[in-house]
């Protein structure tokens, strides 16, 4: 019996060490980082890179609202939000053009800086971010578009508002 034992062992711990295996996967974690200010949905995620907006024949394009908060770590500076262009959406061809209004809170964006004061922004102070914010996207001058595949981009930009000296 022993001489059974003793070879069972050897051959199940040889069988032990030789059965671990390991695999390494490496990950690369990125993090674009403000340290001053940034703007999410209200849930902290990011905002959508793309938006649909729906079409009512005989009316135009439905408005599209898209709630949003805006993040400092300055309670008491404001914040410039600003469009880099103005904003359109072009057919594919870029014959059809639509102009569209953007706004953030009922401010109408242009591409000259819209302050956003800090009291109004935040209330409650800047531990939980701003109070929601509606970012709207509306077709200009509501009407009647032509047949096409639309698209266009929107560039928002958000910075800290300076302080007077």
């Amino acid at each position: 019996m022993k001489k059974f034992i003793k070879p069972l062992l050897i051959v199940s711990t040889m069988a032990a060490v030789f059965s671990v295996q390991a695999v390494q996967k490496d990950i690369t974690v990125n993090a674009n980082v403000d340290a001053t200010i940034d703007m999410t949905q209200p849930d902290n995620t990011g905002l959508p890179s793309s938006i649909d907006m729906q079409y009512l024949p005989g009316k135009g394009l439905t408005p599209f609202n898209l709630n949003t908060k805006v993040w400092s770590n300055n309670a008491t500076a404001g914040v410039n939000v600003r469009l880099v262009r103005a904003a359109s959406l072009a057919d594919v061809n870029g014959v059809n053009k639509i102009p569209l209004t953007v706004s953030l809170g009922g401010t109408v964006l242009t591409t000259t800086n819209q302050l956003l004061e800090a009291a109004t922004l935040f209330p409650a102070g800047i531990e939980n971010g701003s109070d929601v914010l509606p970012l709207r996207f509306a077709q200009t001058t509501q009407g009647t578009i032509a047949t096409g595949t639309y698209s266009g981009i929107v560039s928002l930009v958000v910075t800290q508002a300076t302080k007077a000296p």
